[in-house]
């Protein structure tokens, strides 16, 4: 199955019921402005690390689902753009940022194919974050996507789920074992992500999404392949929900739940 068809795919599982999952998670758009408009800085504040002062810097958002990462950064001063395969998405987005009273660019396109009208190019940082790269069966395109939006000197800045949490430790017991593979490479059908915000009886009826988990070798060289400077490699622990809710307390911290890296697009010189 080619990255057309599985992005086909997932743009139908995104389009079900993206927007009222939202509203469950975080109240109406409005509710949730407010929330963000007190204090912008907390949804992004893993990433002001690497971005520090964003005030007036051009920021693009790849995957920015719901948006609540690109208002806070559109609250604290940055020029943001989402893009994004989800109209429920954009709508939960664009509504959010009126009601925190701020501008997003937010365009419904999948990825690898914005159109050349948009002239997307010249961003200080593009932000990828957080569940996105298994919806891509190449990270090649994906990377060197990046590398052509950033203007010299720019950042990339990638944070994802930790392939040992995703792909290979399950907790058995008062124990964690090695019980899936690592280097699978194949797809898998899974519920979209947002399933389980909606009740049980709408749940059913979803339609589903195909992904492909990647390894951190593999996710690292494709971001050295673009011609992008890996600056940094950042592993964290923590990441409970991949554990049953009964497995012993603390366990989520003894192997690493996500990672980011960061990396530069050199001055002048050629990819």
């Amino acid at each position: 199955m080619n990255q057309e068809s599985i992005s086909n795919i997932n743009q139908i599982g995104w389009n079900q019921a993206a927007y009222q999952a939202w509203v469950n998670r975080h109240g109406t758009p409005g509710e949730y402005a407010q929330v963000l408009k007190a204090a912008p800085e907390k949804p992004v504040s893993h990433y002001l690390h690497y971005m520090r002062d964003v005030k007036g810097k051009k920021i693009i958002n790849l995957l920015g689902s719901k948006g609540n990462k690109a208002v806070s950064l559109a609250l604290l001063g940055a020029d943001v753009t989402v893009v994004d395969l989800s109209d429920g998405n954009k709508q939960y987005a664009t509504e959010l940022a009126e009601a925190a009273g701020v501008h997003i660019h937010y365009l419904v396109s999948d990825v690898l194919k914005i159109p050349a009208e948009e002239q997307l190019t010249d961003y200080d940082i593009v932000l990828l974050e957080v569940g996105v790269l298994h919806y891509f069966t190449d990270l090649n395109p994906l990377f060197e996507l990046v590398h052509a939006l950033l203007k010299p000197g720019g950042r990339f800045i990638l944070r994802d789920y930790h392939p040992m949490v995703s792909k290979l430790f399950s907790v058995k017991g008062e124990q964690m074992a090695a019980s899936g593979n690592y280097f699978d490479d194949g797809l898998k059908e899974v519920e979209v992500a947002y399933s389980f915000l909606l009740p049980e009886e709408e749940r059913v009826k979803l339609k589903k999404n195909m992904i492909r988990r990647w390894t951190l070798g593999e996710v690292v060289s494709a971001v050295i392949r673009s011609g992008l400077h890996l600056e940094s490699l950042e592993e964290e622990a923590g990441i409970r929900w991949a554990f049953p809710k009964d497995s012993p307390e603390g366990i989520e911290n003894r192997i690493p739940g996500l990672f980011t890296v960061s990396a530069k697009k050199t001055l002048g010189v050629p990819k």
